[in-house]
């Protein structure tokens, strides 16, 4: 994939979670390490963002305990964390090999807090999943 701006957030096989930490320190790296806020407020915001998504119960859980479709849901919470105004999914095929995804990703895409524009970038053959 070519270079992206900084206007875009990504979620990718070659973005993987820190395994030592749970879903919710995963996604708190983001406003902890970049907007600088204290570990609290840091973990909250994850929290909060794990709701939006409808997956609040997947807070605890490491990367080695998750199934595919929850490591997805917490690498698209740590990108969406970063509030840029695209999301990138690069080959959701290869991550989310136990739900049928793209209904999956169209029902996270439509949850209330969501906004922005999400592109999908699949291999070649499922582009026939999704609608023009």
């Amino acid at each position: 994939m070519t270079a992206l701006g900084d206007d875009v957030a990504r979620v990718a096989p070659d973005l993987p979670l820190r395994a030592n930490l749970s879903a919710l320190d995963n996604i708190a790296l983001i406003p902890l390490y970049q907007r600088h806020y204290d570990a609290a407020d840091s973990a909250r915001q994850a929290l909060a963002m794990l709701d939006a998504l409808g997956h609040a119960t997947i807070a605890p859980l490491r990367d080695p305990d998750m199934t595919p479709a929850q490591r997805f849901v917490t690498q698209l919470a740590r990108a969406l964390m970063l509030r840029r105004p695209r999301l990138v999914i690069d080959r959701p095929g290869a991550m989310l090999y136990d739900v049928p995804y793209p209904d999956f990703i169209r029902r996270l895409a439509a949850q209330p807090a969501m906004s922005g524009t999400w592109d999908i970038y699949d291999f070649s053959w499922n582009q026939v999943l999704y609608p023009r």
